[in-house]
């Protein structure tokens, strides 16, 4: 009997999700089955909706499991997973009672982290936000498209065998190409293929479009670390991203650059969605002044609100982190940056625009990937 309070062992057929994971029956009515989210040797792991899985109670022989689907999940006021009894599974695999919003589930939230000028400390920050928003209970990927470069396998000490070229080439699987990092954050290395979208062939372009479908239901969140300033290799990520995170420092020239990225993306997209993040800040009234100015002088002169996401001080625990390659938000989670940044990732993951928005209003990957080879086809 599938009583609250029995242990549970999952798998699944994804490659993703190897091994056993352990959870536990929380609550239990005629058609679905609410249970705690799954840990693997005591680590989270977020499994996403729409995922089958076998399901036994602890202890058991294997072959006395059913086959179970993830229908939903819940973040607050515990992280949990409600899914289907045996007697739910429909010949499609979902339940026969299962609402239309439990069929499609919300495309992913596409976020491109850019800055005016280099040296802003912008992949640094999108590691850590990342892994701050997975800290959360979403599952992200980070995509390096910063052209050219490797920062973020670099930083993560990651050496990853492949990258999206090997997609497009038909060598690899999305699967393959995809690294687990910290804390189950999953790394798309994307920099040495990216820019060929303009020249890609169908065959080429309906692959890269069913891999990004699949990384669609595998994410709530997507974190594009993108380049700096404002050549096509960068504005053409950010016209097509649901929104921006724009970083900069209070060095003069940094915010200078800042408000000139700011001024030919709003010339370039109506109304996007632009929010300011501000690093390595020494001092309080900085951050007071240079947010005062750079907020006014977007709405007065270019017409373009931004929504303040707060700063990141400066610690001598970024530029330590940075040396171990081990993101400050794990190696000193006490440190007055990692407290920042989490703050900051919590008012990003609860924007109440963005959560009240409907979910068709995200592009999603398709969409993102769609969009982006049509710049990147009239900028070439």
């Amino acid at each position: 009997m599938l009583n609250p309070g029995l242990p549970l062992k999952l798998t699944t057929n994804n490659p993703l999700y190897r091994g056993t994971l352990d959870s536990q029956v929380l609550e239990v009515d005629d058609h679905q089955l609410v249970i705690s989210a799954p840990m693997q040797n005591g680590r989270l792991t977020l499994l996403p909706v729409g995922t089958i899985l076998q399901v036994r109670p602890a202890g058991s022989p294997e072959d006395m499991g059913f086959q179970s689907e993830i229908l939903s999940r819940t973040f607050q006021p515990r992280r949990t997973l409600t899914i289907t009894l045996p007697h739910a599974i429909s010949r499609s695999g979902r339940p026969e009672s299962a609402p239309a919003s439990e069929e499609q589930p919300a495309p992913a939230r596409v976020i491109a982290v850019t800055s005016g000028k280099g040296g802003a400390g912008k992949t640094t920050v999108s590691i850590n936000l990342s892994l701050s928003l997975q800290r959360l209970g979403y599952r992200v990927c980070l995509i390096d498209v910063d052209l050219g470069t490797a920062n973020v396998e670099f930083l993560l000490n990651l050496n990853a065998p492949y990258h999206i070229a090997h997609l497009l080439s038909g060598e690899k699987k999305l699967q393959e190409i995809l690294v687990e990092g910290p804390e189950g954050l999953l790394i798309l290395p994307g920099a040495s293929g990216l820019e060929k979208l303009a020249n890609l062939n169908q065959w080429q372009f309906t692959r890269l479009v069913n891999s990004f479908n699949e990384l669609d239901r595998l994410c709530d969140l997507v974190v594009l670390d993108t380049g700096a300033g404002i050549s096509a290799n960068v504005t053409n990520f950010l016209m097509a991203a649901d929104e921006i995170i724009l970083i900069t420092t209070p060095d003069p020239h940094a915010i200078l650059d800042a408000y000139a990225l700011v001024k030919t993306i709003s010339r370039m997209k109506e109304n996007p969605k632009i929010k300011l993040v501000l690093n390595r800040v020494e001092k309080p009234a900085d951050e007071a002044r240079i947010k005062l100015n750079l907020l006014n002088a977007a709405k007065t002169y270019l017409n373009q609100p931004l929504e303040y996401l707060g700063a990141v001080p400066e610690s001598r625990a970024v530029i330590q982190s940075v040396r171990e390659m081990h993101p400050f938000v794990l190696a000193y989670p006490d440190s007055t940056a990692a407290l920042s940044l989490n703050t900051i990732g919590k008012r990003l993951s609860g924007d109440k625009k963005e959560t009240a928005e409907k979910p068709q209003d995200r592009k999603g990957l398709k969409r993102f990937i769609g969009e982006l080879q049509k710049l990147f086809s009239n900028s070439g």
